[in-house]
């Protein structure tokens, strides 16, 4: 039995392995951990840019139907709010803190914008002809992620400027 040899793992064999298999694993989470984070920008980005453009065009909409504007219930500037008359029907779309509602006659306001979604700094402008009516309405705003965290946390954080304008339908 002289001369076999005892074969085996040493403990610096498997101190290295060790070392090697915690480095590995570090890389790879490191790399799961920001492709998780570049996920949930692309969503933030996502929902924001979609909320900021229905938002847009629900407006647009909303003001190509009216026949006219009400300038004595409406606000251009800031606060502001849009008191449109649509086939005997009153329709107000306001600014109510962070939240653009759309009021239909009766009903209760409705939210046009994702809960995740505030609506910053938004304005209406007009035209007015030569007889005083509005003939075109601008409207712009800023949307911006609102996100739980999204104060501590980078990837929770955008925000996007919109601006746009309608004509009134004419009737005559």
């Amino acid at each position: 039995m002289e001369g076999k040899k005892l074969s085996g793992i040493t403990l610096i064999e498997t101190i290295l392995y060790l070392g090697l298999a915690v480095i590995v694993l570090g890389v790879l989470f490191s790399y799961g951990w920001n492709i998780i984070g570049i996920n949930i920008k692309s969503q933030v980005v996502q929902e924001t840019e979609r909320s900021a453009q229905l938002v847009g065009e629900r407006l647009a909409s909303e003001i190509r139907r009216a026949d006219s504007v009400d300038s004595a219930n409406s606000t251009f500037g800031i606060p502001a709010k849009l008191t449109l008359l649509t086939a005997g029907e009153i329709v107000v779309i306001e600014d109510a803190g962070n939240q653009i509602t759309l009021k239909r006659g009766l009903a209760d306001p409705v939210s046009l914008n994702s809960q995740n979604v505030q609506i910053k700094n938004f304005v209406l402008t007009q035209q007015v002809s030569d007889t005083g009516e509005v003939q075109y309405v601008g409207f712009s705003f800023e949307a911006v992620a609102d996100y739980p965290g999204s104060a501590n946390r980078s990837e929770y954080q955008y925000s996007l400027p919109f601006s746009s304008g309608v004509a009134l339908r004419t009737t005559h």
